[in-house]
């Protein structure tokens, strides 16, 4: 595993975040991780599938993976992305833009009747927001669903400006070796 690089899949939707992809993608590149990003092209599209098995697929050959929460929707396949990590148990960690946070404990309060979703709860699409699915999408991140003794890897880092991210990244992801080990130890726990 030594001359293997690691290979991390960015989830994210991509419309209105190029900018932050775009450099997301060049310090993970820099630290020697294969990223897999749609926005980069580098997510391996097998021939005569649909773009969600594709990136289904990409979530199950990646070794760790990184899911980026933005205030924007889009088809739902980044949703999708997510769960499919956390069912793999893959080794994870999610940035959250602090839009998302701020709606969520706005929110909360109509979307939920106690621990039961409210089915009479609507929400129409703004410039902030575009679904309330964001915030299902992120309580699915931090397994809001389980007791908090029970949550794994729901670590979700809050975000306002995209300098804010670069620590996280580079705590998490500039020792290489150190996650490789990670991995290596996680692979021989599972055999």
């Amino acid at each position: 595993m030594a001359k293997k690089k690691l290979k991390i899949m960015v989830s994210s939707t991509v419309y209105g975040a190029e900018s932050e992809l775009d450099s997301l993608y060049g310090i993970l590149t820099g630290f020697g991780y294969e990223v897999i990003m749609s926005k980069e092209g580098t997510l391996y599209v097998p021939a005569l599938v649909s773009n969600e098995e594709a990136c289904l697929q990409a979530v199950e050959d990646c070794d760790l993976f990184l899911g980026i929460i933005f205030p924007r929707y889009g088809s739902g396949i980044t949703h999708k992305e997510i769960k499919k990590a956390i069912e793999l148990h893959k080794p994870r960690w999610f940035i959250a833009h602090h839009y998302v946070t701020f709606a969520r404990e706005i929110l909360k309060q109509y979307m939920y009747r106690g621990s039961r979703k409210n089915r009479q709860f609507t929400y129409k699409k703004t410039s902030v927001m575009d679904s309330h699915k964001v915030i299902e999408m992120y309580n699915d991140a931090i397994q809001n669903n389980l007791a908090i003794g029970e949550r794994k890897a729901n670590w979700a880092q809050p975000f306002f400006k995209t300098a804010e991210v670069q620590p996280f990244i580079e705590t998490q992801f500039k020792n290489i070796k150190k996650r490789k080990a990670e991995i290596a130890l996680l692979k021989n726990s599972v055999q």
